[in-house]
């Protein structure tokens, strides 16, 4: 008979449940991948689902995916609701994708019985038409943020911060990425509530105008101030920095004004692509740093010479344009008599960078960092022009102590890139050790 079930296709096949088997620690881990409408519908599986997401360490509100929510409001009153459900005191990250105007936001942060305290990272990312903005404020004494040691904002958010006493007593971390601010003050008004912050990571879009940025945080660690490419002339950012503690910078602005207050002996790593003429106290603060990455252009030799001296610098990446100059590279390995490892990056940006001719002499002897202390050399866009052939014909003929060099070539012609092969591998070594790998 089973058979004759089996046959007919009307027997009942069951399939086991293998997923409700797993351990919580995996499904909390699925589930926190997935936004909270998502997450709240396997509550309806089984007995077994039920509780699983009110545990979730992580919430992530997409309201792009959220049903039935017909304005930012009702997305805001149903993370409301799916918050007082959720066992609050288990909840770590808050995750909030926005999509309009959001101004009924902040009620869902004061609120006493919505979020609790034990919160420690919170991302709000907004992308909303460009002329509208979802505002943010953080009113003083708000619980809600005294253990929250990551904050992320992003995209069309306007932040307003109420001045208070200290709002953010444990933010370690704070991202500002593509966020408006009203005035200065509010941003100083921000800073200020961190009292502990070290690591600090802005990316502004182009405003027009200037903007002043006061960063005065003597516990900041770790600064990335980059600003996306510009269309306006005049948006020139004017930042001022107090940062004593600071041990990496990385700024990407070059039409923006930068100045630094005090000097910041604890900075080991840099990156920093600025237009010199504009930040001449930099050099002074690259001195001490042990990772250095730069722009190479021909007039900056000028803005350099006699204030960059960097006895600690071992490992130096510099971006290099059209019009590179062999001897511009020669004359700043003088200032880097410790250097150890040195990369060349060809770039081809579609905008053009500010600089005027400026002659530079061949030096007149050899860089103490090639005679005795280079050890790693790489060129990444090598194109094989005239004074691409003097950099890397110098280097290699006087780089006593090198052991590796790769050159990558920007050529996609199979017969020039061989000619260009032979004539790197045919090149003058100093050391005897030099391994030279060159490839397309």
């Amino acid at each position: 008979m089973a058979m004759d079930d089996a046959r007919s296709g009307t027997e009942e096949v069951t399939y086991e449940d293998r997923i409700s088997q797993l351990p919580n620690d995996l499904l909390f881990r699925i589930l926190s991948l997935i936004p909270v409408s998502n997450a709240m519908s396997t509550s309806q599986l089984s007995k077994r689902w039920k509780p699983v997401w009110k545990m979730l360490s992580t919430l992530v509100y997409d309201e792009n995916s959220c049903p039935n929510i017909g304005s930012a409001g009702g997305f805001v009153q149903f993370c409301f609701r799916s918050l007082q459900l959720h066992d609050a005191p288990l909840l770590r990250t808050l995750n909030l994708k926005l999509r309009k105007h959001s101004d009924s936001l902040d009620s869902l942060f004061s609120s006493p019985n919505t979020i609790h305290s034990s919160l420690l990272e919170i991302s709000i990312s907004s992308t909303t038409y460009p002329c509208y903005y979802s505002t943010i404020s953080f009113p003083k004494n708000l619980n809600v943020f005294q253990t929250l040691a990551v904050l992320k904002l992003q995209g069309h958010i306007l932040v307003d911060v109420v001045e208070s006493p200290v709002c953010f007593q444990s933010l370690k971390s704070l991202y500002l990425k593509c966020v408006k601010f009203e005035s200065g003050r509010l941003f100083l008004i921000l800073l200020s509530a961190c009292p502990v912050l070290e690591d600090l990571f802005i990316q502004r879009t182009c405003s027009v105008g200037s903007f002043v940025f006061t960063i005065s945080v003597p516990s900041l660690q770790r600064l990335s101030f980059t600003k996306e490419q510009s269309y306006y002339a005049d948006d020139k950012a004017i930042v001022e920095i107090t940062a004593p503690s600071l041990k990496y910078l990385k700024i990407f602005d070059r039409v923006g004004c930068y100045s630094f207050v005090v000097d910041m002996s604890k900075l080991v790593e840099a990156d920093v692509k600025v237009n010199l003429s504009k930040n001449e106290k930099l050099p002074k603060v690259l001195t001490s740093v042990g990772h250095l990455s730069l722009d190479l252009y021909p007039s900056m030799v000028f803005h350099l010479t006699d204030r960059f001296i960097s006895k600690q610098l071992l490992h130096l990446e510099l971006d290099i344009y059209d019009n590179f100059r062999s001897n511009l590279l020669m004359s700043l390995l003088k200032d880097v008599p410790s250097l150890r490892a040195l990369k060349l990056n060809h770039q081809h940006p579609n905008y053009t960078v500010e600089d005027q001719p400026f002659s530079v002499s061949n030096p007149s002897s050899v860089p103490e960092c090639l005679s005795f202390h280079l050890e790693t050399f790489a060129w990444i866009g090598y194109a094989g022009t005239y004074e691409e052939i003097e950099a890397a014909a110098y280097v290699l003929k006087n780089a006593r102590c090198l052991k590796n060099a790769t050159i990558s070539l920007c050529s996609r012609d199979m017969e020039n890139g061989q000619l260009m092969i032979k004539e790197l591998e045919s090149m003058s070594k100093a050391s005897t050790i030099c391994q030279l790998l060159v490839k397309f």
